[in-house]
């Protein structure tokens, strides 16, 4: 729902119309997980599982990936009710009780979002008190169909075939809360680790760039979600990759 121009379209079928549009041009795609990125006196050398690749310049658009709870049940169940993106997936719980893990900024945002699309939330946080900023807080607890647990440690996602409840120790007691989803939101990873000691990093490991997605490394470009700006979308993701691309052009003096 992010992405202009493509209702209700998913992530997974947006990636196979990015795909279909490549296959037009004469663009050679290797597909190799990166280990490292090495500066070399006429460029950069891009080492991979498959082999190493000399370049002139380099632009990362590795993403990003959620952090998990790593409790029973959570990967048996992904993507069978077990989701990492509210904002993603939410319209599939339309009008349907679900479960948001984490009560900090991502958490509160998330319950904001799909509040309307759905009948109830019970929002989980493990702290005593929720995060995020005072005006997101008292959003959440103004909005009557969120029921707030803090200081409940999730236990256990339960199903089978599906998610079917969430088990939460809170106030001393567990509790089995009968959801049909689960949104885990306790923050995420950038996939940078193959640049550690080559850009710089900020305390989150996301890549630092100015305004035209250049990195502190010159011929090294960034864009989306690996990069520290602010907001994580897809809509601006592809935005930030088009002036990425620009820049490097740029660089190349191809532009």
């Amino acid at each position: 729902e992010t992405y202009l121009g493509y209702h209700y379209l998913s992530g997974l079928n947006l990636v196979e119309k990015f795909q279909k549009h490549l296959k037009s041009f004469k663009i050679n795609q290797i597909l190799s997980k990166v280990k490292k990125v090495e500066k070399k006196r006429n460029g950069f050398l891009v080492k991979t599982a498959k082999g190493n690749y000399l370049a002139k310049a380099v632009i990362v658009a590795s993403g990003r990936k959620f952090k998990r709870l790593g409790v029973d049940g959570e990967d048996k169940l992904e993507n069978r009710g077990v989701s990492y993106c509210a904002a993603c997936d939410g319209v599939l719980f339309k009008r349907k009780v679900v479960a948001i893990i984490g009560g900090g900024r991502s958490g509160l945002l998330s319950s904001l979002f799909i509040k309307d699309l759905v009948k109830k939330i019970y929002l989980v946080e493990s702290q005593p008190q929720l995060g995020g900023t005072k005006a997101w807080r008292e959003a959440v607890e103004d909005a009557s169909n969120i029921e707030i647990l803090t200081g409940a440690k999730t236990l256990k996602i339960i199903g089978k075939d599906k998610v079917e409840g969430v088990l939460v120790k809170h106030n001393g007691k567990e509790k089995n809360l009968k959801v049909d989803g689960v949104f885990i939101e306790v923050g995420y990873m950038p996939n940078t680790e193959f640049l550690k000691g080559l850009v710089k990093l900020n305390d989150r490991g996301e890549v630092i760039v100015d305004k035209e997605n250049r990195t502190n490394v010159s011929g090294i470009f960034a864009a989306g979600d690996c990069t520290d700006i602010r907001e994580k979308q897809v809509i601006v993701a592809a935005g930030e990759g088009s002036k990425a691309l620009l820049s490097t052009m740029i660089f190349l003096g191809a532009y």
